[in-house]
């Protein structure tokens, strides 16, 4: 996006569904309107991202950093100042539902309700607790500052505007496998957390230091297949380290020392 998204832009488009469905076709191609709508901003977003810029929990938005199937990821301005990444879940629940493994069985989530978009509501709750949990015990994990339906605000990992590259992005070393070894087992250890999602695609590598996102996933200890989704981290890791010419780590050994206070 070559413009800022801010408050009156998102009241204008909001003006605009509500005057007419069809008003996102009159919409001019370099227009602020045009841009809130062209990644998939529909009346329920845009009304969610309202209310965060009334709250003060955000300034504008600067343009789009990241999309997928799942989410797109905004870098986006507070009133204060402070860069942030604003991850908007796209309304699909069907891309949702094939996760559903990493809810079903989670007893912090016991007895909620799966359909919809409350899966997609729920997703986001989830990762927005998951990064709270890490971020407690001093985990290197973006900082969660709010979320609200299907919108997190989180810490901006990067540099005006661009994001850190992530290990596959980026040179890597012995002590970097050192370092997310110990990450995974912390996560573990301390925060009952498994990523279950870990590889070289979500860890940024800022200078030499590592920070784990995208939790989404993120399941707690107690979660019944908690121990496969650790074991299927630790294999992600030892494959893309053994790729690049690291000195590779028994798998099973790291796993028995990671879950050896089990009960």
């Amino acid at each position: 996006m070559s413009s800022q998204i801010d408050n009156r832009a998102i009241k204008k488009a909001l003006h605009k569904i509500n005057n007419s469905e069809k008003a996102n076709r009159s919409l001019k191609k370099r227009s602020e309107d045009f841009q809130v709508f062209q990644d998939v901003f529909n009346k329920p977003t845009l009304l969610t991202l309202y209310s965060m810029f009334n709250n003060g929990t955000l300034s504008y938005l600067n343009g789009i950093v990241n999309s997928g199937k799942e989410s797109n990821i905004f870098w986006g301005v507070t009133p204060e100042g402070n860069d942030v990444a604003i991850k908007i879940y796209l309304t699909v629940a069907s891309e949702f539902r094939k996760r559903l493994q990493y809810i079903q069985g989670d007893n912090r989530f016991k007895n909620i309700n799966t359909n919809g978009h409350k899966l997609i509501e729920l997703w986001a709750r989830k990762e927005f607790k998951n990064l709270s949990k890490a971020h407690s015990i001093n985990i290197p994990v973006p900082k969660p500052i709010a979320v609200k339906q299907n919108v997190l605000v989180m810490e901006f990992q990067g540099i005006d505007g661009a994001p850190f590259p992530t290990l596959s992005e980026t040179e890597v070393s012995e002590p970097d496998l050192v370092e997310i070894l110990d990450l995974v087992t912390m996560l573990y250890q301390k925060s009952h957390l498994i990523h279950s999602d870990l590889s070289e695609y979500n860890v940024f590598k800022n200078s030499n230091d590592l920070i784990l996102f995208d939790f989404g996933s993120a399941v707690d200890v107690s979660h019944p297949m908690s121990k496969d989704f650790l074991l299927r981290d630790l294999k992600n890791l030892h494959r893309f380290f053994s790729k690049r010419g690291i000195p590779a780590f028994d798998v099973e050994k790291k796993f028995l020392e990671i879950t050896e206070n089990d009960i």
